[in-house]
């Protein structure tokens, strides 16, 4: 117990994300966006009629399923990152603001998701849904922006100092 406590004490957070933390981060966030972009476009113009009204498409509930498992990955992804990414960076101003745009839109995705999946009443339902799936499309933007930056402020931590400029 005490080397593991001497080893937290005096260990430097990396401040960068390896490749192999970034494959998994991009892969479970691809595949979460993706099942519910392919919801989506399912949902709402595949839908046939059907002898008792409108027929959802037979791919419609595993896309479902595969989107409500990515994101029970992403919440157990986003504890890590959270420790491993935003605590280090913190008390850096460098991309804090994309950061904290991340962090409040994953913090209504996982709320909205929550009354998607709990909450009863159909207006509850109706609006919660537009919000979630609105928020979910845009939120590849501000992080295809945090995920350029970074490799712009990583090229520039790792270039001579001579050559930064002041």
């Amino acid at each position: 117990m005490k080397s593991r406590q001497r080893h937290a004490a005096t260990h430097t957070p990396r401040l960068y994300l390896s490749r192999r933390a970034k494959v998994w981060i991009y892969a479970a966030l691809g595949l979460t966006w993706g099942s519910g972009v392919l919801w989506l476009i399912l949902h709402y113009f595949f839908t046939r009629q059907g002898e008792f009204g409108d027929e959802p498409p037979a791919l419609q509930h595993p896309l479902l399923v595969l989107h409500g498992a990515c994101a029970f990955a992403m919440l157990w992804l986003a504890g890590w990152l959270w420790n491993a990414h935003v605590q280090p960076w913190w008390s850096s101003q460098r991309r804090r603001g994309s950061g904290v745009v991340l962090i409040a839109l994953g913090a209504v995705l996982i709320v909205s998701g929550w009354l998607l999946y709990y909450a009863g009443g159909d207006d509850v339902r109706r609006w919660t849904s537009v919000v979630h799936w609105g928020i979910g499309l845009a939120f590849a933007v501000p992080l295809l922006v945090h995920a350029l930056r970074a490799g712009r402020y990583r090229r520039q931590a790792e270039m001579p100092r001579v050559h930064r400029k002041p």
